[in-house]
């Protein structure tokens, strides 16, 4: 399928103990012999060392693995050369391998090549990038279910059932005269399929959040402490403290692992009525978080019960809140309407707030049923039950039984596109190029 080598370093860059070299290609031990200097033959799926040279130049002393096509990663015949990790080294192996006729990998370009050799679908190729990217032990345990087949499995098993249903209709269309297709019976079907698919993408919100992490926002009035709380929860100084009010004019994102659960925590502009452009600009900003976020935490002052607006509107709108009360630290505070009591500047009470914050969101960070899905891999499930649901109408509205078969290829080719069985070369180069370098 390919006629070119490619090549590039698999293990991170910079000073390590080794550092890996990945080449794929027809005939690349053929084509690349000529460096590797010191064994007289390469068996496939061992390991020997050797000395990687280029005419009378010394480059190091390595360790070669040949895999022989197509039992390798790629489906072709590649190499492993593993070299002291000293990035010189590896630059002048590369430079040396590009001399050779081999040319630097793109983003994912293995997998790619992978997944048109028929090694693995293009699901698992995905699931291979969200294992390396996972942020937190329950986002990588979500990842491996996707890895292990657990989205693929499904994927097929509904393929399966859609072509079996999509042949009942096309046996009517090629023989009209002989075949009369039981309708009620379809339409129940089609609709069973159509509620399997969409509890699957609904139950997979939760491998979702567990990717990209809990949006959580840290709202209340200025000077109420909530650059302080940030920075505790954080353990070190991200935010700016001060005294004065209103000194966080935007927002400031970052990310907290609780646990193994992963939260974007964003510290707003306190709410109170702005007095310039630059600060309306942060409350508004801070309004958009609140409505964005999965999580909220409204830090408040007991010593200062001036405006409750801001949580009347929130418990009145949101089911995930949580009312922390500071600065314990200044005076004794009593529970009250309080979900939890702190003090971000010394830190009592953080890690009360902080089991509070996982209770508050367990609903959504079960991965019991939860499997990582890419926003591409969402969309395809949903365009395939958009597709079902028009087909119901059509049964529903007496239209022509190639309408009901038309509506029911296209449920199929949604999913089809989903392997990568029917996919094109744009579309990949834009998945795998989410891809590592060397991937």
């Amino acid at each position: 399928m390919f006629e070119d080598i490619i090549c590039a370093l698999s293990t991170p860059r910079g000073v390590s103990a080794t550092s890996v070299v990945r080449c794929s290609g027809p005939r690349v031990l053929e084509r690349i012999r000529y460096l590797i200097s010191g064994p007289r033959s390469l068996q496939p799926r061992r390991a020997y060392v050797a000395e990687f040279v280029e005419g009378d130049r010394f480059i190091d002393e390595v360790v070669v693995v040949f895999f022989e096509g197509p039992a390798s990663y790629t489906g072709e015949d590649m190499l492993e050369i593993s070299f002291h990790g000293n990035p010189i080294i590896v630059e002048n192996a590369l430079e040396a391998l590009f001399r050779a006729g081999s040319r630097m990998a793109l983003p994912g370009e293995f997998t790619k090549r992978a997944v048109l050799n028929g090694k693995f679908d293009l699901i698992k190729a995905e699931a291979i990038n969200a294992l390396i990217t996972s942020k937190t032990e329950r986002a990588l345990e979500a990842a491996v279910k996707s890895f292990t087949g657990g989205l693929s499995e499904e994927v097929v098993s509904f393929r399966e059932k859609m072509i079996r249903l999509l042949a009942a209709v096309e046996v009517e269309l090629n023989y009209p005269d002989e075949v009369e297709t039981d309708y009620s019976s379809l339409r129940g079907e089609l609709l069973d399929l159509r509620n399997e698919i969409a509890h699957f993408v609904n139950s997979s919100e939760n491998g979702i959040i567990l990717s990209r992490g809990i949006k959580t926002a840290i709202v209340g009035e200025t000077n109420v402490g909530k650059s302080t709380l940030l920075n505790a929860l954080l353990k070190r100084d991200r935010a700016i403290v001060s005294d004065l009010p209103g000194t966080t004019r935007d927002t400031i994102e970052e990310d907290l692992n609780i646990e193994g659960v992963l939260f974007n925590v964003v510290d707003t502009a306190g709410i109170r009525e702005a007095t310039d452009a630059v600060e309306e600009l942060g409350i508004r900003r801070s309004l958009k978080a609140i409505e964005e976020a999965d999580l909220v935490i409204l830090l408040r002052d007991p010593h200062n019960q001036e405006n409750r607006d801001l949580e009347e509107d929130l418990r009145n709108g949101r089911k995930r809140l949580i009312v922390a009360a500071n600065k314990s630290d200044i005076r004794k505070i009593e529970s009250g309407s309080y979900d939890v009591i702190i003090s971000a500047k010394t830190g009592e009470g953080i890690r009360d707030l902080e089991k509070l914050m996982l209770k508050k969101t367990d609903d959504i960070t079960s991965i019991e049923d939860s499997v990582i899905i890419s926003a591409r891999q969402k969309q395809k499930l949903s365009d395939s039950v958009d597709c079902i649901d028009k087909s119901i109408e059509a049964i529903d509205s007496l239209i022509t039984v190639d309408v009901v078969s038309t509506m029911i290829e296209q449920a199929a080719r949604s999913l089809d596109e989903l392997l990568g069985t029917n996919v094109t070369e744009d579309l990949l180069n834009r998945i795998f190029g989410d891809f590592c370098v060397g991937k």
